[in-house]
């Protein structure tokens, strides 16, 4: 499998040349539209990004119904059936405190939301995530119309 890094470098060398390109991240919000899309990199021999949000795919199953490895299990499931032989890459896209719905919804606190997180990002790292986006830029402990300091985002960020 190609290295993401590599794959990056490439679309940076080609559009620095002219070529307009880009790489694809689909949401895999459904079973349905996972496996479209893996027909889609098939055919096109194209590699692509899979960016599940917390509330797609967790380690309580999400609204798919997945956890992180059964995310990549059915992931890879769907490659062998469609042959394909380009890269697929398992991401989580924006994860961060209060960005799982069950986390405003249950009231968590700051700790509690941020123990979720690292165990949900520990889960997809152990189930081969390729690309993890770290987003800590909600804050609920301050004002709605008030983002969090610069500092607190770098903060926990690296705590993350």
């Amino acid at each position: 499998m190609a290295i993401i890094s590599h794959i990056v470098c490439k679309i940076i060398t080609l559009r620095a040349c002219g070529t307009q390109i880009t790489l694809l991240a689909v949401c895999p919000n459904s079973d349905a539209v996972l496996e479209a899309a893996v027909k889609v990199a098939a055919a096109k021999n194209m590699p692509m990004l899979f960016a599940a949000t917390l509330n797609q795919v967790d380690r309580d199953g999400g609204y798919t119904g997945w956890t992180p490895r059964a995310f990549v299990a059915r992931m890879k499931e769907l490659t062998a059936k469609h042959r394909c032989t380009s890269p697929l890459y398992p991401c989580l896209d924006h994860g961060g405190p209060w960005l799982k719905d069950a986390h405003t919804r249950d009231g968590l606190g700051l700790e509690e939301t941020m123990a979720g997180v690292k165990a949900t990002l520990t889960a997809c790292l152990e189930a081969g995530y390729a690309l993890l986006h770290i987003d800590p830029t909600v804050d609920q402990t301050l004002p709605s119309e008030q983002p969090p300091q610069i500092e607190v985002v770098v903060e926990r960020t690296v705590e993350l």
